[in-house]
């Protein structure tokens, strides 16, 4: 077992500020590549924060490594009728502040999030649901508004996480800043733009954790935590460079861990954006460029080319897609030729500044310039980024898609037209066929019909090419050789509960 001098040394003073580390004690260090945000989970939105919330809660149902939905705080449940949903809860399941959790923390973590001056990014998720009941201390009972398939899997995320009423009251609007959960890792400490400190959680229902703290780093130059892993000031790294993965694997005191990314990359189109309309205009820019060229420059072949919307790590995802728009200059030209574009057009590329986007932006600007297209790139901060398309880009901008783990979660939000002007659709486009193959695949309860549905919206984004879809990337991750037990989850969002040195 690996002793704590060593992280001591590395960081010893933020340690000493939230409690002594006793000799023998197990401290895990971990590197993000950027600090957390709110650890209220009804105000999060991003996976860095997601990340440290899985520590410290748990949610009515989980995901396995495999992306299926298991028990959580619920032992069992059932689905009586369509609309209907029972969760029996385990008994004795304590909250790090010695409350027991009881149907009524569960009631009142989705009134809260459901209620109508709730801002929770979440509430999306959940938002067919139409009342939330305590049948008795341990049941639970969610009533939706109809029929809604995703429901758990969408209870899965790390938004769903549940609360304990009395903590909720008493921190108030500085909830974030002191949460509590029933997870196997306590809130310690919050160091702005460096670091958060956890605690192992004794009275955790699984037992206690082996390891006795998590120390998350914010560290956002990729070479900096490279240093890190390899001079032993961090013990695990997610989000890995590329360029360096190869070289770290051979590294005898590392273990290189890779897994398929459940997000799909992608160059997006806003078609209110003339001559972005043009179904030929948008089919030319997928022919003109080459994806299998992007994965060896920028990703040195850790990414995998993507046909459609979807990753095949999640749900419904159609296998029968196979390659599609092949990367074809002379068909691309023909295209714009035929759409009234013979010379082809400016436009422009939005993007964020990290490394991997920008370098994948400037690629697809050297291919559209040699079927005539004009792109000039401008980059901008990832929160206005994200604001700006949401509102609607100029032309085309890079970004990715996660969802939930179900075809769902990673089609409805993005194409469905009620998504146009709410920061969802950001392509601004959908149509009355889609729409209504959306809703359908969404509220059929029969597994077999609705992957059946989502075959047939994949081919219609095939065929209409509202986005690029670049390709899904390898989810990357580092860790020292004596960490054992680490799983490196699809979606990146990666339990530690079962991580220990050497035993």
């Amino acid at each position: 077992m690996r002793i704590v001098v060593r992280a001591l040394v590395a960081f010893g003073l933020c340690l000493l500020a939230v409690g002594p580390v006793l000799a023998g004690e197990q401290v895990l260090r971990v590197a993000q590549v950027a600090d957390i945000t709110n650890l209220d989970p009804h105000r999060a939105g991003d996976i860095y924060t997601a990340n440290v919330i899985r520590q410290i809660y748990n949610n009515l149902v989980k995901m396995n490594k495999a992306m299926e939905v298991q028990g959580d705080l619920a032992e069992r449940w059932t689905n009586p009728d369509d609309k209907t949903w029972l969760f029996m809860l385990r008994k004795g399941v304590k909250f790090h502040n010695g409350e027991t959790l009881t149907a009524e923390d569960v009631k009142f973590t989705f009134d809260r999030m459901l209620a109508p001056a709730s801002k929770a990014p979440g509430k999306r998720l959940v938002d067919v649901v139409a009342t939330v009941e305590a049948v008795d201390a341990g049941t639970v009972k969610i009533t939706t508004k109809k029929p809604f398939a995703p429901l758990l899997t969408n209870l899965t995320r790390y938004e769903m996480a549940i609360l304990n009423k009395k903590a909720v009251e008493q921190g108030g609007a500085d909830y974030g800043k002191k949460p509590v959960g029933t997870g196997p890792f306590l809130f310690r400490e919050h160091r702005l733009g460096d670091r958060v400190v956890l605690a192992k959680f004794a009275g955790y229902f699984e037992g206690p954790a082996k390891i006795d703290q998590i120390v998350y780093r914010a560290i956002p130059e990729d070479a900096t935590r490279v240093i890190e892993i390899e001079s032993g000031g961090i013990d695990l790294m997610f989000n890995a460079p590329p360029q360096d993965f190869d070289r770290l694997a051979k590294n005898p005191k590392l273990a290189a861990i890779e897994e398929l990314f459940q997000a799909t990359m992608y160059l997006g189109m806003n078609l209110k954006v003339k001559p972005l309309d043009n179904k030929l205009v948008r089919q030319a820019i997928n022919y003109a460029v080459d994806k299998e060229a992007i994965n060896k420059a920028v990703f040195f072949g850790r990414a995998t080319s993507s046909y459609g919307p979807l990753s095949p790590s999640i749900w419904g995802f159609d296998p029968g897609l196979k390659s599609v728009y092949p990367f074809n200059p002379q068909k691309a030209k023909e295209l714009l030729k035929q759409a009234g574009f013979p010379n082809g057009f400016e436009c422009v590329i939005w993007t964020d500044p990290r490394t991997e986007r920008k370098s994948v932006a400037e690629m697809i600007q050297a291919y559209l310039a040699q079927v005539g297209v004009t792109a000039k790139i401008e980059i901008m901060e990832w929160g206005k980024l994200l604001a700006e398309t949401g509102k609607g880009a100029k032309g085309l901008f890079v970004l990715g898609w996660t969802g939930t783990g179900d075809a769902d979660g990673g089609l409805h939000i993005r194409f469905h037209t009620s998504g146009i002007g709410k920061d969802h659709n950001r392509n601004q486009w959908g149509t009355a066929e889609l729409d209504q193959l959306l809703d359908s695949g969404r509220t059929t309860m029969d597994p077999a019909k609705r992957k059946a549905i989502y075959a047939k919206i994949q081919r219609i984004l095939v065929e209409e090419a509202p986005d690029l879809f670049i390709n899904i990337s390898k989810n990357l991750a580092v860790a020292r050789k004596e960490l054992k037990g680490f799983e490196l989850f699809p979606n990146n969002i990666n339990p530690l509960y079962g991580v220990s040195y050497g035993n």
